[in-house]
């Protein structure tokens, strides 16, 4: 058999068990675990789209400000950027390691598998508990708090991201965020 038939078989058996093997299956139970809390979001709150764009402009805007290129919206890590917002909502705290153990670039590596694909990804999280209606000047509010925040600052202007993925939960008057930057993935060969 000649070098190039035994590679096309390799190919054709990778690409057969990379469709046979859901992600869900490899990613592992902090998948399980936030791909649950991001279709079904916790009794008594709601996924509020409406401030994940308004987020998303806020950000754009302070982008321009700064003299920026604007970022795109993604549904890359919507999930996950869901997932932990949700979970800082049910556990009380803000941060950028989840409620079960995983940091951040662990959470990331269950949702694309191969992070290093991402020449570079951050995280910006936090939350807005003060009194008034979940609403476009609640998200202002927080959105301040990543401006005034030097490492969430520095997620809003790098020149390295292209693109963010931006979750916002509500539960009764409290919204918890999270964004997720990152640049547009590297392209990898088969054999690389």
């Amino acid at each position: 058999m000649k070098f190039s038939d035994l590679r096309r078989v390799a190919v054709t058996y990778w690409l057969l068990c990379a469709v046979c093997v859901p992600l869900s299956a490899a990613a592992g139970p902090y998948f399980d675990y936030a791909t649950g809390l991001a279709a079904t979001p916790p009794k008594g709150s709601m996924y509020r789209p409406d401030l994940e764009a308004e987020l998303l402009k806020l950000a754009n805007g302070y982008r321009a400000e700064e003299g920026r290129k604007p970022l795109a919206a993604s549904d890359e890590f919507l999930i996950a950027a869901r997932a932990h917002a949700a979970d800082m909502m049910l556990n009380d705290f803000v941060g950028h390691t989840a409620s079960t153990g995983q940091g951040f670039q662990s959470r990331m590596t269950a949702f694309a598998m191969d992070i290093t694909r991402f020449p570079s990804i951050g995280e910006n999280a936090a939350r807005d508990t003060q009194k008034g209606d979940a609403d476009a000047a609640k998200a202002r509010r927080l959105f301040r708090q990543w401006v005034d925040s030097r490492p969430h600052r520095k997620n809003l202007v790098s020149k390295s991201f292209q693109f963010v993925s931006t979750g916002v939960i509500q539960k009764g008057n409290r919204i918890w965020a999270v964004q997720i930057f990152f640049a547009a993935p590297r392209q990898k060969g088969l054999f690389q």
